[in-house]
């Protein structure tokens, strides 16, 4: 059973680092310290040594219950020892998630192929690992599939030795260590709960529970008789015992938990790491270094997802920017401006199936809103761009949408004397200044910015998961937990952005295959024949693959899809609960959506629905 989705490393060619490891497992934290004499610091590396230790001998055990397995009677054994090895690696994951992403990687990515990109269209790589494990073993006859068990838990022994290899040289300053908690915590919420890496077993809250011992053992040589200890503690110690009062996704009060226990939680453990005066590392990274949690009013940094050579965006290139994005001289014929599509009264989108192309006929593709667009790697419902800077060339040099060229439009703009001086206030600095008084280099950073000034994190859904209940109904609040727990709506939609970015680093980007019909039908139904990234990369996998795109005021953006076809939420919310494209009658071998139905009752369907429409948050955003 295919059950997540293809994550697809964006070329987000940064020196960033957003945490302690790097892609290839190879380097400290640019700006930071990994060397270190702080004593606490040092017991905590000795505490994750044991954790990746233990997590090798759990590992052994599982592979050799992998080659014992022979019959049904045996079935019983392997996953007594698939759910210690679990439990080991959430034990484990904090620090190797943190010290050995690539290889934390490979012992707990998605049970699907991956593609590199720049390799082309051959280079597609079979999953690896626990969830590979876990789709064999859960399934319907373990026993048939004990080759690729065995095969399976011989590949992770290789992955441990590394890791213990890795951590036997590792250093850690005080900062990190903290810094490495706030990231679990921020995985927990985000990707534990939802059951993001526990897609079958259906283990996330057990999971989530080890998770949260992690980030006790990982503190204890911190722990302090201060108060704000103590207050640490009992949150701590509340949120587990939530956690462990029940097994049953479906039913458990996400919201109730976030709100009420890991979110104060966080900021508990922020106020320990400032009464004790451990300081940040320092590099940039969308989630901001001196945030509580992913889900505070200020947790991002849209720099963060900018070019690693872009600089804070200034009040002044903001507003040319609003200017331009209204401006017609961006299109090549003088007829089209980019609010010509992008409407600010209809939250930056034209409530059409498919807008016109210069030439009349439909364009391929729905309009996105631009709205929280600098919160995301990657523009486009195909992907194929990854800075808002490369969308707006994309966009403005299209022959189908304003077929301009921005020298040309750069030389015209200079001509005009109110926008030279605009430019010259918005470019004050010498470091900023070209030969010519406009540039294209100008026009692409400008109207980034303003895309960027577009964010908006404080929708009803924001403010009562922050602690203003009254914020949300009763109704959006179950549809909270239908959208996190028996929709498994947040296994892709990721909270809080609800997009497709993967949080917590938020430093690679997921297309699906949902197998969208042609017509909005729900039995034999045609697969819109739009091949989506395919037919950008050519690889199988990505046929029919589409951007995960923001939920964030999904309902002012109809319709919906990439191409339009679904004209309300509630037909989106039918089409999903019937298990996509499978469940209407498109057969696609890649659909990585679940394709069993979601069953999801009337009432949780109204919920759900309910709980996307408290995702609005236009504040700001209309012409000024």
């Amino acid at each position: 059973m295919k059950t997540r989705s293809y994550l697809f490393m964006l070329a987000f060619a940064t020196a960033m680092g957003a945490c302690g490891g790097t892609d290839t497992d190879a380097a400290p934290t640019p700006g930071a310290t990994t060397a270190s004499d702080d004593p606490r610091a040092m017991q905590t590396i000795v505490v994750w040594r044991a954790h990746v230790d233990t997590l090798a001998l759990r590992i052994a055990q599982l592979d050799s219950a992998a080659v014992a397995l022979r019959t049904d009677a045996d079935v019983p054994r392997i996953r007594t020892a698939f759910i210690d090895a679990r439990r080991a690696f959430k034990l484990a994951e904090l620090a190797l998630e943190y010290y050995t992403p690539t290889t934390a990687k490979e012992m707990n990515g998605p049970a699907l192929p991956e593609v590199d990109d720049e390799e082309g269209p051959e280079a597609v790589f079979p999953p690896t690992g626990f969830q590979v494990i876990e789709e064999a073993l859960y399934g319907d006859a373990p026993v048939s599939e004990r080759e690729a068990i065995a095969r399976e838990t011989a590949t992770l022994r290789p992955l441990v030795t590394r890791a213990q290899t890795m951590m036997g040289a590792q250093h850690a300053s005080d900062a990190h260590v903290w810094d490495a908690v706030k990231l679990e915590l921020a995985r927990i919420a985000t990707l534990g709960l939802p059951g993001f890496d526990s897609p079958v077993a259906g283990r996330s809250l057990a999971e989530a529970d080890v998770a949260l011992e992690s980030i006790v053992r990982t503190l204890a040589p911190y722990r302090t008789a201060d108060s704000t200890w103590l207050r640490m503690d009992s949150l701590a110690a509340d949120a587990r015992a939530m956690l462990t009062a029940t097994s049953d996704r479906e039913t458990f009060d996400h919201f109730a938990f976030l709100s009420q226990r890991l979110i104060p939680l966080g900021h508990a453990m922020q106020q320990v790491r400032l009464a004790m005066g451990i300081g940040l590392p320092t590099e940039r990274r969308p989630f901001r270094m001196d945030a509580a949690t992913v889900f505070d009013s200020a947790a991002f940094d849209v720099m963060g997802f900018a070019p690693i050579d872009a600089t804070p965006s200034t009040p002044e290139q903001v507003a040319l920017g609003e200017r331009l994005f209204h401006d017609t001289r961006m299109s090549g014929d003088g007829k089209r401006a980019c609010s010509s599509c992008h409407a600010p009264e209809q939250a930056f989108t034209d409530g059409l199936t498919a807008n016109r192309a210069r030439s009349g006929a439909p364009l391929a593709r729905n309009t996105p809103t631009v709205i929280n667009s600098g919160l995301q790697l990657g523009s486009f419902a195909d992907l194929r761009t990854t800075y808002l800077e490369d969308q707006v060339t994309d966009v403005i040099e299209n022959v189908d949408e304003m077929h301009g060229n921005l020298a040309s439009i750069a030389a015209q703009l200079a001509l005009d004397t109110s926008l030279v001086t605009q430019f010259r206030g918005a470019f004050a600095t010498v470091s900023e200044r070209a030969d010519s008084a406009v540039t294209a280099a100008q026009i692409r950073t400008v109207l980034a910015a303003y895309q960027r000034s577009l964010t908006r994190l404080n929708s009803p859904v924001d403010r009562a998961l922050r602690g203003d209940v009254a914020a949300l109904s009763d109704e959006a609040r179950r549809g909270f937990n239908v959208f996190v727990g028996k929709g498994k709506c947040a296994t892709c939609h990721f909270i809080p952005l609800t997009n497709g970015t993967v949080p917590p680093t938020y430093r690679k980007a997921e297309v699906e295959v949902l197998g969208t019909p042609s017509r909005a039908v729900t039995a034999n139904a045609t697969i819109d024949p739009d091949l989506g990234r395919y037919r950008l990369t050519r690889a199988e996998p990505h046929r029919y693959a589409f951007k995960t795109p923001s939920l964030r005021n999904v309902a002012l953006t109809a319709p919906y899809m990439h191409n339009g076809v679904y004209g309300t939420l509630e037909a989106v919310v039918d089409f999903y609960s019937r298990g996509g494209g499978a469940g209407i009658g498109i057969q696609l071998d890649n659909q990585t959506l679940p394709p069993d139905a979601l069953k999801l009752s009337a009432g949780e369907q109204r919920a759900l629905v309910s709980f996307m429409k408290a995702l609005t948050d236009t504040t700001g955003t209309q012409r000024r």
